[in-house]
């Protein structure tokens, strides 16, 4: 459950009015309800490669743990959660038939992918380049109190905070790409600019990231150069729109709604302070995003429609699935850890689920870009096509 229900409530609002009188209508259609659930998902072949001299394919059980390392978590945007026949040889590989499924995000917010995997730099020791105004220490220079902290929650703290950092570290390239591909596409100015801005309030949240992780953990820490390949523009209005959906729309709504469960959660000033400015932040980021698909759909028309009305339905069909198995437990007490920002992946989880249920999926629904009869509208225009 999400507690902080004010801001809950404000995001709401925020998103619903975000597109304006003009092209708010332009989007709302009649969806009534939420739609029922799809029926199990069809075994498909999946094959890998496999050698005679290695003898017999794997069987089910080997299958699967080979799959695993083909669709890494964290990773890919697939799972593969079962092997569901004996393999079956062609052309020098295994085939079966499996039971596949969009692979949960491991992080909210807006993330750097290329080719399906998430990008971040590799830390490293660092001077104050990433610091917070050049100390290890949130908002205005302050620093959180280690006194009641265990060691092992310390480095528990520090590896959470840092794996925070890094991530928004990742979002300012992806912020930069998402300017490029929006000036590459036509989009107005005022996009644009909130695009840039947005990439500088990334700055500043993986700023305060690494402080936090610094302090934590005793020694300066920053990020490695990022791993920045030649990075594709978006083909086309389809993909900017189903880019922005997913991580804006699903990813930084549900990134401004963790941020402020982990302030209302957090105890510690200086943790606090840091959530207070991402929360508020991710927030507006959010909002540019729901924009950008109003903008989108009213110049691409209706293939640009289904294709963000088909994000949504992944991220309906997510809140079916159980939380990832064999999650690692909190290192050191779960109060304390929570005071400074830190929360399970298990509360992660349920967080996450509440803020696609309370706040995405309705706000979809509202704006028409998600429901039955859009839903039906998208097969019938892909059964014609």
């Amino acid at each position: 459950m999400l507690l902080d229900r004010s801001f809950r409530r404000t995001l709401i609002a925020r998103l619903l009015l975000s597109a304006g009188p003009t092209t708010a209508a332009a989007l709302l259609v009649a969806a009534p309800g939420c739609g029922a659930p799809d029926a199990a998902e069809a075994a498909d072949i999946r094959c890998f490669e496999w050698f005679e001299e290695l003898g017999a394919c794997l069987n089910r059980e080997q299958a699967l743990e080979e799959f695993e390392t083909i669709y890494p978590l964290c990773e890919s945007e697939e799972k593969i959660v079962s092997v569901e026949s004996d393999a079956t040889q062609r052309d020098g590989a295994c085939c079966y038939e499996v039971i596949a499924e969009e692979a949960h995000p491991c992080a909210a917010g807006r993330p750097f992918t290329l080719e399906g995997h998430r990008r971040t730099a590799a830390p490293r020791p660092a001077d104050a380049g990433w610091l917070a105004r050049g100390k290890s220490s949130g908002p205005g220079g302050m620093t959180p109190s280690l006194a009641d902290l265990t060691d092992e929650e310390r480095e528990t703290l520090a590896d959470g905070w840092l794996r925070s950092a890094l991530e928004e570290h990742a979002s300012v390239a992806s912020f930069a790409r998402f300017a490029l591909d929006l000036m590459a596409h036509g989009a107005p100015s005022s996009l644009v600019e909130a695009a840039h801005i947005a990439a500088l309030d990334e700055v500043g949240h993986a700023r305060l990231g690494f402080s936090l992780a610094s302090a934590y953990r005793g020694a300066p820490v920053g990020p490695a150069a990022f791993p920045m390949p030649p990075v594709p523009i978006a083909a086309d209005l389809v993909a900017l729109a189903r880019a922005a959906a997913e991580e804006g729309c699903v990813g930084e709504t549900v990134a401004a709604l963790l941020a402020a469960e982990q302030r209302a959660r957090a105890e510690d000033p200086a943790a606090r302070a840091a959530l207070e400015v991402i929360a508020d932040d991710e927030a507006r980021h959010a909002e540019l995003a729901w924009l950008t698909v109003a903008w989108a759909i009213g110049a691409g028309g209706e293939s640009v429609r289904r294709a963000v009305a088909e994000v949504f339905e992944a991220a309906a069909r997510s809140l079916r699935r159980p939380p990832l198995a064999g999650a690692e437990a909190p290192r050191g007490r779960a109060a304390a850890l929570a005071a400074h920002g830190h929360l399970s992946g298990s509360d992660l989880h349920e967080l996450r689920s509440a803020a696609l249920a309370q706040v995405v999926l309705p706000c979809a629904r509202a704006l028409g870009l998600w429901g039955p009869q859009v839903a039906a509208g998208a097969a019938r225009a892909a059964a014609s096509a």
